[in-house]
C-alpha cells in the first residue's frame, strides 16, 4: 500500500513493486528472528538489532529481483515506555511507479516501526 493509502503499484510480474503483504511478511519475519526472541529491552543491544533489521530487510527486498532502489529506516524502542512517538514521511515522486511502506512490529518488550521507500529504477 502506498503511503497515501492508494495502493498504487506497477503492472506486470517481476517488474511490479513489492506488495504491502510481501513487505509486511518480510519485516515481521525478520523482526521475530532478530528482536522478538529477546527477553528484555537493552539499549546497547537495540542499536545492533536496528542495524541488523535494516540490513536484512534491504537484503530481502533486493533478493526479490525487482527493478527498484530501496531506502529502509527503522525505529526500535522499548514497549511500555511512558512516552509517545509520532513519525511521518513524505516524498516527491511518481505515485504510479514508486512505493512506500510502513510496517509496525511488536513484541512484549520491543516495538519497531520500519519505513521502506521503493524507487523504480526502470523509470530513471
Amino acid at each position: 500500500m502506498a503511503a497515501d493509502g492508494t495502493g498504487d503499484k506497477l503492472d506486470g510480474g517481476s517488474q511490479a513493486a513489492p506488495t504491502f503483504p510481501e513487505v509486511e511478511l518480510l519485516c515481521t519475519k525478520l523482526f521475530e528472528e532478530t528482536v522478538a526472541v529477546k527477553d528484555h529491552y537493552d539499549h546497547n543491544e537495540a542499536l545492533k538489532w536496528n542495524t541488523k533489521l535494516v540490513e536484512s530487510i534491504t537484503e530481502g527486498l533486493v533478493a526479490m529481483s525487482r527493478p527498484f532502489k530501496y531506502c529502509v529506516t527503522c525505529i526500535v524502542m522499548e514497549a511500555g515506555a511512558k512516552f509517545g512517538l509520532n513519525v511521518s514521511s513524505t516524498c516527491f515522486w511518481d505515485k504510479q511507479s514508486d512505493m512506500s511502506y510502513s510496517v509496525r512490529c511488536e513484541s512484549k518488550n520491543v516495538i519497531a516501526v520500519c519505513t521502506i521507500f521503493a524507487v523504480n529504477c526502470a523509470e530513471l
